[in-house]
């Protein structure tokens, strides 16, 4: 009955969002990010290389990733709307597979909850590849749990390929095996062919080295996004101190604010700042070796939430970053609860809300709810936080 029950719950889950996917009031904004993937895949089948695309943020990883859904839609130049139809059915089937990673006997309710999660969710991550990062690391943690080191190697490195966060695991799973060289030494090679057999592809298919320097300084250039807590504090301290949203920056494939009307903090100071508390958090396992015994799905859920609260970039698809860790930690009612306002917070400003958010309020001054929405939002990712690091610090002191 309880196994019933769940496939019901998730069917109408992953449908529901399917059919969202398909209504103007999301896929209007969503589908920006797909129509780049589509002009990636376009450019390559007429020219037949890599070697013209410019101005790329898809890192080696992403572009073959992004084939995907032309692969699903004929392998051609197919038009847009096929293309489309075929990323939403890749990520849906992606998006089945964490469902799949993360059911265990043991963990039938939090799978019922987690399908309450992606329906508040919404449907943004059918349109983005962050799924599959996010699917990949999973599956690395759990080989890493069933002692398979090469496969948790494989699969983190192709993750780390398609997006970059996932390096904040490494040290973690490196102490981990501290003691064990053989093994680690077999991990790291693993990781590192994964990570490197995509750029291996990109230059076979005619892409360059200028072009992979290129899109990773695409990302260390991205302004301090309007979705970001920095952004939010300072654009509330604007408010205070002007009566005004500081103006907008529009570039690198974000909105930012424009740093310089409110402070004299630079951008490099916000590429950075992220590694002062990930480090010290560091310290701290490193501290207390009773942390590096067995790997802990908690430990990551906060090490991911650490990086995007002091991130400069919190774009709406990055809660499922952390979001999709949820079947495997630790059950905490206050947690869920959050991360459901978390998610319908994050929904109301984007995609629902966002062209009023641009227009009525950074550029006119006016309608500061959906501001207000986004603080919300942020604000509950850092209680968040603080839960979640209360749980993992305090019984460890305790234990300790």
């Amino acid at each position: 009955m309880k196994r019933i029950i769940l496939f019901l719950l998730v069917s109408l889950a992953l449908i529901l969002i399917f059919f969202q996917a398909q209504n103007p009031a999301w896929n209007r904004h969503l589908q920006t990010d797909v129509w780049i993937w589509y002009e990636r895949v376009t450019n390559f089948f007429r020219h037949q290389s890599f070697g013209g695309l410019k101005d790329n943020e898809l890192l080696p990883a992403t572009l073959l990733y992004v084939f995907l859904p032309a692969l699903a839609s004929g392998w051609s130049v197919a038009p847009y709307f096929l293309y489309l139809k075929a990323t939403l059915w890749v990520n849906l089937l992606i998006l089945l597979g964490h469902f799949i990673a993360g059911t265990d006997k043991h963990r039938l309710l939090k799978i019922c909850l987690f399908s309450i999660l992606v329906l508040a969710f919404g449907p943004i991550s059918l349109f983005r590849f962050d799924g599959a990062a996010t699917l990949l690391v999973i599956l690395g943690l759990i080989f890493w749990l069933k002692q398979k080191f090469s496969l948790s190697g494989l699969a983190l490195g192709l993750a780390t390929g398609i997006k970059i966060y996932p390096v904040i695991f490494l040290p973690y799973l490196l102490l981990l095996n501290r003691k064990r060289p053989v093994l680690l030494q077999r991990f790291i090679l693993f990781y590192l062919a994964a990570l490197l057999a995509p750029v291996l592809i990109f230059f076979a298919l005619g892409g360059r080295w200028e072009q992979v320097v290129s899109s990773l300084a695409f990302h260390g250039n991205k302004y301090v996004s309007i979705e970001s807590l920095p952004a939010s504090l300072l654009t509330g301290l604007s408010l205070l101190k002007f009566h005004q949203p500081p103006p907008l920056l529009a570039g690198y494939g974000v909105w930012g604010i424009d740093l310089s009307f409110i402070t004299n903090l630079k951008l490099q100071f916000f590429n950075l700042i992220w590694l002062l508390p990930v480090g010290g958090f560091y310290l701290y396992l490193w501290a207390k070796k009773g942390s590096l015994k067995k790997l802990n799905f908690d430990i990551i859920f906060c090490l991911t939430l650490i990086f995007l609260v002091f991130s400069k970039n919190l774009n709406p698809q990055y809660i499922w970053w952390f979001l999709s860790l949820y079947p495997f930690l630790k059950f905490n009612p206050l947690s869920f609860i959050l991360l459901i306002f978390i998610c319908i917070f994050n929904q109301l400003v984007y995609p629902l809300f966002y062209t009023q958010f641009l227009e009525d309020f950074y550029r006119y001054n006016q309608h500061y709810q959906i501001f207000y929405c986004l603080l919300l939002r942020n604000l509950l990712i850092v209680a968040l936080t603080v839960v979640s690091l209360r749980s993992v610090l305090v019984k460890r002191i305790i234990r300790a």
